[in-house]
């Protein structure tokens, strides 16, 4: 692995730091926030994790970041976040970001097949996955797992998990309203209301609405909204002390989100010629009720059962300009309107001592596909509609035993079956099904009282499926020269992953350093890999099973407060990964090339500085090395280099800040193709972008009482 000299630079002496730390200082913390000229020690728990320990305390790479975070960097949206934190990526091909990875392993796109995820996203326990990044309304911490976390999340979380958690009620009064007006006609409004309707029951009511025009200029339209973000967020929750062993949540969740999506240009800018632009829409209802029983002698139990419906409608203009733009021009748009429906059900049992844990999960998931494509020259509409049927029933358990005071070993398993039964309007009929199973082995070493050294062995899977589109392709006279090879494609398999893992996380009493190094390697047997044939202006997507795959590097986070007033943070990540065995549609033999979406380099540099006692200075860099954006060709990103400021004025209840993110108009890119689609050079190949967010400059103000 040839690793760059400037991350050599910041991984080395922090992993030295780490055990430094750990031999010289008496005592760890959890977690600390600089918000005075004193040191706050904040304990914060890990709620994605069985015991709910804390960070320092973990086996295994995860990243938190609090509320605090979230403001320090000025992030309205969770694709904001990600950009500070290592080893974690993501691809748009929306109006926002919408498909995970982690250690340059995560999915990019869904048009016609249902994807599964091999990064999932939990909020408040409720499976989110492949429905894009939430807002940050309400915010209490995102736990970021890096690797398998088979055991505790199952199938979703093959190369890690995001685990979203929004405030929980509390017995007081708090009422808290924020607003943010920026460029690009850009606002931000919401509310956030708590109360207690008696010395048992707490409610907490947050609502936001977003909207700004978007960073296209659409210059056949003559506007510059067709590519703009119009959403409304609800967030409910209720809490109730039944009694003094059992502790009742209700929650539910209202997205009513209304974007356009108008982000590929012929011409490789933010400047587009569509006649049709597209839309990005999703109407999503979420509900969950939770139950914590600790009135047994052996063990605590906690129960989840969640609901979700989500209709979207995600449509593009194919050709991207006008009927007129030239003699060879053709004229289609493609339109997507899914309806998902998922029911999931966790009952486990956790020791009063906390030594093991049992438990059982069922889920059922119902999605309807119809897709409208459209030749506007033809004045034809061809619909496709699919159904896919999927339940998964699992068994998982862990079990903690202590060899000695300062050794623990921990074991978990998680056994998975799923069934899928698939139908689509060309009289397609599969089913599948498979056992599956994942699960982690890992010994901690408290070396002192403030650090923790471990190692583990995890393995993390996610489930098969049908490539519904190649099949319905293989009927279509269009594609009679290859309708074997797509015939040949039905289904594809399970896929694993295997990670060992090194880290040392350690802090100094007080908390003037903490920090966390994770080195790992990982291989990938029976590899998902997303593949495209391209024929001329249309392209058939498929996933196939490639031999297997290799992904290693390093991951972390420091922190130093320097004084009472100057706090400094650096995250980065290394990352070498490879495809093996697998040879694209053109016959190109794509083994030991980097995988899509892995940059071999991330690092996120802050600062916090308290001026006076009112005023604050943040200031962060943030870069993400060049990557591929497919498996099956040769196009790269360019290197990101992001600078946010933001200044912040605290008068009592209210603060109000001046920020801007990317404030150095870097134009970078969060998802790419490669194929023909401009008639006016002849169709040749290029490389086609969506670029991410240009400078934002905005003003913010809260006022809580």
């Amino acid at each position: 692995m040839r690793l760059k000299p400037a991350v050599l630079a910041l991984s080395i002496p922090a992993f030295a730091l780490s055990i430094n730390g750990a031999l010289a200082f008496p005592v760890i913390a959890d977690v600390v926030d600089a918000t005075d000229n004193s040191t706050v020690i904040e304990r914060i728990s890990i709620k994605g994790d069985f015991r709910q320990s804390s960070v320092q305390q973990m086996s295994g790479s995860l990243a938190v970041v609090s509320e605090q975070d979230a403001k320090r960097q000025a992030s309205q949206h969770l694709d904001d976040l990600l950009q500070q934190i290592g080893n974690v990526n993501f691809a748009a091909g929306a109006s926002r970001g919408r498909h995970l990875q982690v250690r340059g392993i995560g999915e990019r796109s869904e048009f016609v097949d249902t994807i599964n995820p091999s990064v999932g996203l939990l909020v408040d326990g409720i499976d989110y996955s492949v429905l894009g990044l939430p807002s940050l309304l309400d915010l209490q911490q995102l736990e970021v797992f890096r690797g398998p976390e088979a055991t505790r999340f199952g199938a979703n979380a093959m190369a890690g998990m995001l685990n979203f958690v929004s405030q929980d009620p509390q017995f007081e009064r708090e009422t808290k309203l924020a607003a943010t007006l920026a460029n690009y006609h850009s606002s931000q409004l919401s509310l956030v209301h708590n109360d207690k309707i008696s010395d048992t029951v707490a409610y907490r009511i947050a609502a936001e609405h977003q909207s700004s025009d978007g960073f296209i200029r659409n210059d056949y339209l003559k506007r510059k909204d067709t590519n703009n973000i119009d959403e409304t967020h609800l967030h409910g929750k209720v809490r109730v002390i039944a009694s003094d062993t059992l502790t009742l949540d209700v929650l539910l969740n209202w997205h009513d989100i209304d974007n356009g999506y108008d982000a590929f240009s012929l011409d490789r800018n933010r400047v587009t010629l569509s006649d049709q632009p597209g839309q990005d829409q999703q109407d999503i209802k979420a509900g969950a009720f939770k139950a914590s029983y600790t009135g047994w002698t052996v063990a605590d139990s906690h129960t989840q059962l969640s609901l979700l419906d989500a209709k979207s409608d995600y449509g593009f203009d194919e050709d991207w300009s006008f009927q007129i733009i030239h003699p060879w021009a053709y004229s289609t748009t493609d339109q997507y309107l899914r309806d998902r429906k998922s029911q999931s059900f966790d009952q486990r049992w956790l020791a009063k001592d906390g030594s093991w844990v049992s438990g059982f999960y069922a889920s059922a998931q119902h999605t309807d596909l119809t897709r409208n494509y459209a030749d506007n020259f033809a004045k034809t509409v061809s619909m496709f509609q699919s159904e896919l049927k999927r339940t998964n029933l699992a068994w998982y358990g862990e079990y903690q035993q202590q060899l000695a005071t300062d050794v623990t070993l921990t074991a978990g398993v998680r056994a998975e079956r799923y069934n899928d039964d698939y139908q689509d309007s060309n009289l397609i009929v599969q089913h599948g099904d498979d056992w599956m199973w994942g699960g982690k082995l890992s010994l901690d070493y408290q070396l002192t009282p403030q650090a923790l050294i471990y190692g583990l062995a995890s393995r993390g899977y996610k489930v098969g499926g049908v490539n519904g589109e190649a099949l319905a392709k293989a009927l279509d006279p269009e594609f009679a020269d290859i309708a074997a090879q797509l015939q040949q494609r039905p289904t594809f398999g399970p896929e694993a992953l295997w990670n060992t893992e090194f880290g040392v996380k350690a802090s100094t009493a007080e908390q003037q350093l903490v920090s966390r190094v994770a080195a790992f390697y990982m291989w990938r047997d029976d590899m998902q890999v997303n593949s495209w044939i391209n024929r001329g202006t249309k392209f058939i997507g498929f996933l196939a099973n490639a031999g297997s795959g290799r992904n290693y590097g390093l991951e972390m986070e420091n922190r130093l407060q320097v004084n009472p007033a100057l706090v400094l943070f650096a995250n980065a990540s290394v990352l070498h990964s490879e495809i093996r065995d697998f040879v694209n549609d053109k016959g190109v033999d794509m083994t030991g090339r980097e995988q899509a979406h892995a940059p071999q380099q991330q690092f996120s540099l802050a600062l916090e500085w308290l001026a006076t006692d009112a005023l604050t200075v943040h200031g962060g860099v943030q870069h993400k090395a060049a990557y591929y954006y497919s498996d099956s060709h040769q196009a790269r990103s360019d290197n990101m280099n992001l600078l946010n400021l933001k200044v912040s004025y605290q008068l009592e209840q209210l603060e109000v800040a001046v920020w801007s993110r990317n404030a150095l108009n870097e134009d970078y890119g969060v998802r790419g193709f490669y194929f023909a689609n401009d008639p006016r050079d002849g169709y040749e190949d290029h490389v086609y972008e969506q670029f991410g967010e240009p400078r934002r400059i905005g003003v913010s103000a809260s006022y809580q009482f």
